[in-house]
């Protein structure tokens, strides 16, 4: 099993969803608002689950009290999250690759976060655009969870500055960690480089 995997050995006395919660305005946030609050709620998140380096465990999430992770093969979509009567339950696509899987499980962890709010949030937003916004904002948790400002722009000045170097040090797939760098103002490079002999398998 990988520290990826590992089961967390002390969860926190505190509620940490209601923690995240409470960063929740009171009501309708603009589009930039949106985007500091996810931020924060990320940053929060590994503050409470005391983690300071990539690649971000799933833990962080899947340790949390109230929330199961059921990964299911050819599910329709890559993930799913459904509110039970004691819990949520989060489903994954399981033959997508890992790194799909674990944004796709910050992704919905998003939906969960904002569930007693949401219509609140986005009440400023016309009728029909709310769930691309709320599906854009889900996305921005994703990447800020996984994929942390500071963390992101201390390797790119220590000199990984490949797409490539960086999406397998912070194990999400290319394509997010080249949006993420977008996000960020900064361009990584494709250029192939060496990279160390672990094997994924202690990855995943």
């Amino acid at each position: 099993m990988s520290r990826l995997d590992a089961p967390l050995a002390l969860v926190p006395d505190s509620d940490v969803i209601a923690e995240l919660r409470a960063l929740l305005p009171d009501r309708p946030i603009t589009w930039a608002e949106a985007h500091s609050v996810a931020e924060r709620q990320a940053a929060r998140l590994l503050k409470l689950l005391h983690v300071g380096e990539p690649a971000v465990p799933q833990f962080v999430i899947s340790s949390l009290p109230g929330i199961v992770v059921d990964r299911r093969r050819d599910w329709p979509t890559s993930g799913m999250s459904v509110r039970a009567a004691s819990h949520w339950r989060i489903v994954l696509k399981s033959n997508e690759s890992r790194q799909r899987q674990r944004f796709s499980l910050a992704h919905e962890f998003t939906h969960v976060l904002d569930d007693p709010a949401i219509e609140r949030l986005h009440a400023n937003v016309a009728p029909a655009r709310r769930h691309d916004r709320a599906e854009r904002i889900c996305n921005y948790f994703a990447a800020c969870l996984l994929m942390p400002r500071a963390w992101v722009k201390h390797d790119w000045g220590t000199g990984i500055q490949s797409t490539r170097a960086l999406a397998w040090r912070y194990y999400v797939s290319e394509q997010a960690m080249t949006t993420r760098l977008s996000e960020l103002g900064l361009s990584g490079s494709r250029t192939p480089i060496l990279m160390p002999s672990r094997g994924r398998g202690d990855r995943s």
